[in-house]
């Protein structure tokens, strides 16, 4: 058997979207959110291969198909869900066949999401829709046959409370606000634990078209044997001001503490204040959470690369308000290093940068589709 590895979290240059992994030593993976483009992020500019990452990272099963434990959508705006379809499989894992091993699909063994994605599907972009589709396959499966949902392709889990008709009799597999999970794809873990914040309740049934009023936010908890705690990240997809400011106010401080913030809503102010215009002042409640951080944290901005102008996101008052709570070298913006993720180890004693072995990943890849092209690999 092969040595335990560290845990990883990894961040993809996506510009101003999100796509993080976190991988744990045994292999067990979870993805939030994806913001994966056909061509490139613009016109003229290529994107980080991400598909080819994850399906080096993911394990494979004993017919070599690529597995994803976990796929965690914060919300679904478009930035969180682009590239669902190219990337994984969708549908009853039964029905994964030949023309899906050839593109090398991913599976998805378990999904994770908020009840906002049933509400007003007319405002829903195609991927979100895709992806609803997919969670209402699970959820209508789950009421006929509960043993046939807690297979790996079935599996769910609703965060967040809601009297949305939806979501009438998944109480048991319904984390609300304020509840720990530990339980992933089937597995109690004892190496890391997600807190969730949000969304709240009034937020998911709420009559409003801020889908960011309703991000999942959770507080994942990286355990080692000889250092409970080792790692505290806060992921919070677009959350705004006022719900962080809730959060705040509704949570202990250990459950808000941190050493790695994905900076929500992509650099953008409507972290700091509710307006929309960074002249004003930020909001005390917010910076009084900036300063629960731990020793040494880093804040990760998923955005563009962040310049002295007039965009929102990525906002430069934004990012100097997060250099002076954290340091001005411990502020990371994805899109700086747009052919390298930002790759983080779970240490005993915190977060150590790690670099991306991409001549690797290449190789694997490489192989992985020779393999694919050889008829031994059908049986």
């Amino acid at each position: 058997m092969a040595p335990k590895q560290d845990p990883t979290i990894t961040f993809f240059p996506v510009g101003n979207g999100d796509t993080s992994l976190i991988k744990l030593g045994d292999g067990l993976t979870i993805l939030i959110d994806l913001n994966v483009t056909q061509d490139g992020l613009d016109e003229d500019e290529d994107a980080y291969d991400v598909r080819a990452h994850l399906r080096t990272d993911v394990r494979r099963d004993a017919e070599r198909r690529p597995h994803l434990d976990v796929f965690i959508l914060t919300h679904p705006d478009q930035d969180h869900v682009r590239g669902i379809e190219d990337v994984f499989f969708l549908g009853n894992p039964a029905n994964y066949g030949k023309q899906h091993k050839d593109k090398d699909l991913i599976q998805i063994d378990e999904l994770w999401f908020a009840p906002r994605i049933f509400q007003d599907e007319s405002k829903l972009c195609d991927e979100a829709k895709a992806f609803k589709k997919e969670a209402q396959r699970r959820i209508d499966l789950y009421r006929k046959d509960q043993n046939a949902a807690a297979k790996p392709g079935n599996r769910m889990r609703v965060i967040g409370a809601s009297d949305h008709d939806s979501c009438d009799d998944l109480e048991d597999i319904t984390t609300i606000a304020g509840g720990v999970v530990n339980l992933f794809n089937g597995k109690l873990r004892d190496d890391l634990e997600l807190f969730v914040h949000a969304p709240f309740k009034v937020d998911s049934d709420g009559d409003h078209d801020d889908r960011n009023k309703t991000s999942i936010i959770v507080q994942a908890r990286f355990h080692l044997d000889d250092a409970p705690r080792a790692l505290l990240v806060l992921f919070g997809g677009d959350a705004t001001c006022p719900i962080w400011e809730k959060v705040y106010e509704q949570s202990d401080e250990e459950d808000l503490e941190w050493d790695v913030l994905l900076g929500p809503h992509h650099c953008s102010w409507t972290f700091f204040s509710e307006g929309d215009s960074d002249d004003g002042e930020p909001s005390e409640t917010i910076l009084a959470l900036l300063g629960l951080h731990r020793d040494g944290a880093q804040v990760i901005c998923s955005s563009k690369c962040i310049e002295d102008d007039d965009d929102n996101p990525p906002c430069h008052r934004a990012a100097e308000l997060y250099r002076e709570a954290v340091g001005e070298n411990n502020v990371f913006c994805t899109m700086d290093t747009p052919d390298d993720p930002i790759k983080i180890r779970v240490t005993a004693r915190g977060a150590q940068r790690m670099k991306v072995d991409k001549n690797s990943t290449a190789r694997a890849a490489a192989a992985r589709q020779t393999a694919l092209g050889s008829p031994l690999t059908y049986g």
